[in-house]
């Protein structure tokens, strides 16, 4: 009885704990932009609109999150540049022939570029795969001290 007591103690300490929200640790990097119209980022579709972005750790792995127009995604970075980064942050976004896809983020603030895949839907056919125009989209910091790397 009293390691059932125990165990339960336990387990409600730990879900507290963990809960979202109740434990608040500083992100290493915020910013916001503008998307001018719907991109597709590694599988999440997003309409033009306000978006904030979130990114916990400036180690890998590189997990974004991304809040906006009503929708809230994670992205995994597929791959990662770790050197000083010019002419500030920015999303780029690459046109596939079928839309829109964000295939890198600049995180002038970190030094880093992260590089993001592009969802499948956006390139089948194969034969319609076609990279077209790149368009930068200035990131701006979000009201925060950049954390230290």
């Amino acid at each position: 009885m009293k390691t059932k007591f125990l165990n339960c103690t336990a387990l409600a300490a730990l879900a507290l704990v963990s809960a979202p929200g109740l434990t608040k640790a500083q992100d290493a990097y915020r910013g916001k932009f503008t998307l001018p119209f719907e991109a597709h980022w590694a599988g999440a579709t997003l309409p033009a609109g306000e978006y904030t972005i979130s990114l916990q750790d400036a180690v890998a792995p590189y997990l974004l999150r991304v809040r906006g127009e009503g929708k809230t995604a994670a992205v995994w970075a597929r791959g990662v540049t770790d050197q000083p980064v010019a002419n500030g942050s920015a999303l780029t976004i690459t046109g596939t022939g079928a839309g829109e896809a964000i295939t890198g983020l600049r995180v002038a603030e970190l030094g880093l570029t992260l590089s993001y895949s592009v969802s499948k839907r956006m390139t089948a056919p194969a034969a319609a795969i076609k990279m077209v125009t790149r368009v930068s989209v200035p990131v701006r910091t979000a009201g925060m001290s950049v954390a230290a790397r």
